[in-house]
């Protein structure tokens, strides 16, 4: 009884703590941009449509077009964050499988992150969310790691990137009994800007050899990572709520010059 009464308060502390450190960064209910909301963003020439509580990004006109939203935030991988979106990947396609038209870019504090690309279907490998490879040279830096047939362009799907240590597990859908993707940490800081820039995250289409649409609703952090284990933990935090927003840590025009940076990078 004593262990079963200690385990409850071991839970409704973390619970608690997971509480309190989680900020808003994006709300699609508020009706307006990423910009509006602390994000730097490039959208032209690619379109950006806010309307219904949420943000389209598509660039699907032409595979040239690139854009998207960054930002910084500490993101401390030792102590565990993670980022949580809500999305659809409304459309896709892509001339490489080391390529993807929308990607999602999180870099801890020591630089230590890693790169998800979204597809809507692939013939060669199935895979639908999966990881960028790292490495001192390209090849094999920026291509085909890990990847999960999870299918992000069925519905708004709410993610869970959490990361601990070297490692990350994305979850789907608040379902917190198994990853539907987990991995190793990537340094990708021999690219340069913004891949050897601390606490950045990016969302959006960085290359010009793929396009997307793909629609946004939320993006919140917390700063601390989803526990793997027991269960019942990982519930207890995915019950709770998320405060309301709180100003995000914006390195002056750093934010601007990271996703031009990216968006320049034409990684074919």
């Amino acid at each position: 009884m004593k262990t079963a009464l200690i385990a409850g308060l071991i839970l409704t502390i973390v619970a608690t703590q997971a509480k309190a450190q989680t900020v808003t960064l994006y709300d699609g209910s508020r009706n307006t941009s990423f910009s509006a909301q602390s994000w730097s963003a490039i959208v032209s020439p690619s379109s950006e449509t806010v309307s219904s509580g949420g943000t389209t990004l598509n660039t699907t006109a032409s595979d040239s077009l690139r854009g998207g939203y960054s930002l910084f935030s500490q993101l401390d991988r030792t102590q565990g964050y993670t980022l949580g979106f809500s999305l659809q990947l409304l459309s896709e396609a892509h001339r490489s499988r080391d390529r993807a038209g929308f990607s999602i870019i999180v870099l801890s504090s020591d630089r230590q992150g890693i790169e998800l690309g979204f597809w809507t279907n692939d013939a060669q490998s199935g895979d639908r969310i999966w990881a960028q490879n790292d490495g001192a040279t390209k090849p094999p830096r920026f291509t085909h790691a890990e990847g999960t047939a999870f299918n992000p362009a069925r519905s708004i799907v709410r993610y869970d990137l959490s990361i601990k240590g070297d490692r990350y597990g994305l979850f789907a859908n608040r379902n917190f009994q198994a990853p539907i993707l987990t991995g190793k940490l990537r340094n990708y800081s021999p690219e340069g800007m913004p891949y050897n820039l601390p606490n950045f995250i990016f969302l959006g289409d960085n290359t010009t050899s793929a396009n997307g649409s793909v629609r946004i609703t939320r993006v919140d952090l917390s700063r601390s990572a989803i526990p793997f284990s027991p269960i019942a933990a990982r519930a207890r935090i995915a019950s709770t709520p998320t405060v309301a927003p709180e100003p995000v840590t914006i390195l002056g025009s750093g934010a601007a010059i990271a996703i031009a940076g990216i968006l320049q990078r034409k990684r074919r």
